[in-house]
């Protein structure tokens, strides 16, 4: 029941920003991609102020953490999202330091920070364990910027608003 709940609120959120961006003018693969972005910071923003304040909605940490790895699934599925900005990245290669082992290790770690994430929200719940979730989610973050770092904004653009492009 509240998984289904959770569900028809993140589809609720995606479809009111679709709404806005049409309302607002012309719908495009950025507007879109630029929808989802805002998706992801609300929720990590949720993550952030539910560690520290601990309000009526707390309990909410889980439901955050597994709305950041299912709205990333927006954008398609990590394999196929790397695959994708490899392509660009090919195209680009004067402009990459990055080859594909590297791309392959840092879509290994993005993958592995997500579950990280969800795990460490339960812990949050179960153990109080505020500190590991932070520190969680500082490390999922820097896990999209490690690889969005080394390519063009065009293809990778600064999700977190933390990034360094090398």
């Amino acid at each position: 029941m509240k998984r289904n709940i959770f569900v028809m609120l993140v589809i609720t959120t995606l479809c009111l920003s679709w709404i806005i961006v049409v309302r607002a003018g012309e719908f495009t693969r950025e507007s879109y991609v630029e929808s989802v972005i805002t998706v992801l910071r609300i929720h990590a923003d949720a993550i952030h102020n539910l560690t520290e304040h601990k309000i009526k909605y707390s309990d909410n940490l889980v439901r955050h953490a597994i709305a950041i790895q299912q709205t990333f699934g927006l954008l398609g599925p990590m394999d196929w999202h790397a695959a994708n900005s490899a392509k660009v990245m090919n195209k680009n290669a004067s402009n990459s330091n990055m080859d594909v082992e590297m791309f392959e290790k840092l879509e290994r770690r993005s993958r592995n920070a997500l579950k990280d994430l969800v795990l460490a929200a339960h812990d949050a719940m179960e153990e109080d364990n505020r500190e590991g979730l932070k520190e969680a989610l500082e490390n999922m973050k820097d896990s999209c910027n490690a690889c969005h770092a080394y390519l063009p904004e065009s293809v990778a653009p600064d999700v977190w608003r933390t990034l360094k492009r090398k």
